[in-house]
């Protein structure tokens, strides 16, 4: 299951379990309030955000370096807001000094807190469904979004598109089920992100497509690692309960010209890939910015 969409689904747990253990909170400080029979001297402390399950959960997202941070930042500010609103209230009472306006405070800061967890989780959900749900992989919408900053981001190194595409897929399909195809499907996406570099990514393109982005300093090196992971593959034993199954897939392999739309070099790419279907399948071809064509397999 790729990294990222454990990720993901991870920080949601750890969101809604957290989010639940505050509410938890609320109901525990107004027993505090009402009846006394809880320990929760913390609650006046001026770091009582820190103290709560929430505030541990969060300060643990907090120590990582993450693309949302700027999320978990705002949620923070406002879970501190909550809680000195809160401070500020059981301080009121029992100086039997409670005034309304301290109430309305904690009203507008709980709010405010809740719609900031609101706008994190709507993220996380949407970020979500860019994933494949059967293979975990990312989704052409990613590659869409990131395939730009992809390109001028490389640094020493040429950038390469492999469209790949398992041969006879239906004939499993049809022979063994979708049950089992989906478990090949799986299986190969598995192999895939296992065997290739962390700086490289692979993508679910559509039914029994694949993509990867490889970095090589050159066509040698890119054909190596192309044809490295199409002979692993070939060589596996995909086992789902009684079924073992080898597959084979034809690629098609291209380099990424500086400039280039994914558009282009998917085109490309899907032109080679072609060729390999009608010559004999189980090969890479690699195909140049003239669209010339070679079978690196052979």
């Amino acid at each position: 299951m790729n990294r990222k969409f454990k990720e993901i689904d991870a920080t949601l747990r750890g969101l809604n379990y957290s989010t639940d253990a505050h509410f938890k909170w609320l109901v525990t400080i107004l027993r505090f309030v009402s009846r006394r029979d809880v320990e929760l001297a913390e609650i006046t402390f001026n770091d009582a955000h820190n103290h709560c399950e929430f505030g541990q959960w969060l300060n643990e997202q907090l120590k990582a370096e993450r693309e949302d941070k700027h999320f978990l930042l705002d949620i923070n500010a406002k879970h501190r807001q909550v809680h000195e609103a809160c401070r500020q209230i059981v301080t009121a009472i029992e100086n039997k000094n409670s005034r309304s306006d301290a109430f309305d405070l904690f009203e507008s800061t709980l709010l405010q807190f809740t719609e900031s967890v609101s706008h994190y989780k709507q993220h996380l959900l949407q970020l979500r469904t860019s994933y494949d749900a059967l293979t975990g992989l990312p989704l052409r919408r990613i590659l869409d979004e990131s395939f730009e900053k992809r390109n001028s981001s490389v640094e020493g190194k040429g950038l390469y598109l492999l469209l790949l595409d398992i041969d006879h897929f239906k004939k499993v399909n049809d022979t063994y089920g979708h049950l089992i195809g989906d478990a090949v499907l799986r299986a190969l996406a598995l192999n895939l992100e296992e065997n290739v570099r962390r700086a490289e990514t692979v993508y679910r393109y559509g039914g029994e497509e694949f993509i990867i982005l490889l970095q090589a300093n050159n066509d040698r090196e890119a054909v190596a690692a192309a044809e490295r992971l199409r002979q692993l593959i070939a060589a596996n034993e995909i086992v789902s309960g009684e079924k073992k199954i080898r597959i084979t897939f034809t690629s098609g392999l291209t380099r990424v010209q500086s400039g280039e739309t994914l558009r282009e070099v998917l085109e490309r790419a899907d032109k080679a890939l072609y060729r390999g279907k009608h010559s004999g399948r189980n090969c890479t071809m690699l195909i140049d910015q003239h669209l010339d064509c070679l079978n690196v397999s052979r």
